[in-house]
């Protein structure tokens, strides 16, 4: 997995690439979520158009990071996730509870007609 941080307009953006699963890859996900949590202000992105796969444990590290952004009055957003993530997150029930955009722009517009709290 690789993942690259970067900030836009007060915005840190996630590119996640590759999988996120049971092991290495979701531990290292769970590190770099919390590394932003701790270090850097502002709502996070993650953009997930280069995931080719996400098992129930990456799923489970969204929605634990979920809530404790939350509990610092943080979002955590979704970017471009696939169809396949999508239904996943649908089933799953999830799919309102994150907001998620289909491109980075998107989320950018959405963040800056946010005000804040």
């Amino acid at each position: 997995m690789i993942v690259e941080k970067l900030r836009v307009d007060g915005l840190t953006v996630l590119k996640v690439e590759g999988v996120i699963k049971l092991g290495e890859s979701a531990e290292f996900f769970a590190s770099t979520l919390e590394r932003s949590l701790e270090r850097d202000g502002g709502n996070v992105a993650i953009d997930l158009t280069k995931i080719n796969y996400i098992d129930s444990t990456g799923i489970g590290e969204l929605v634990s990071y979920l809530g404790r952004f939350q509990g610092r009055k943080r979002q955590l957003i979704l970017v471009n996730p696939s169809e396949s993530i999508r239904h996943v997150l649908r089933v799953a029930r999830l799919d309102d509870l994150f907001p998620i955009y289909d491109s980075l722009d998107d989320a950018r517009s959405a963040e800056r007609e946010t005000p804040e709290s």
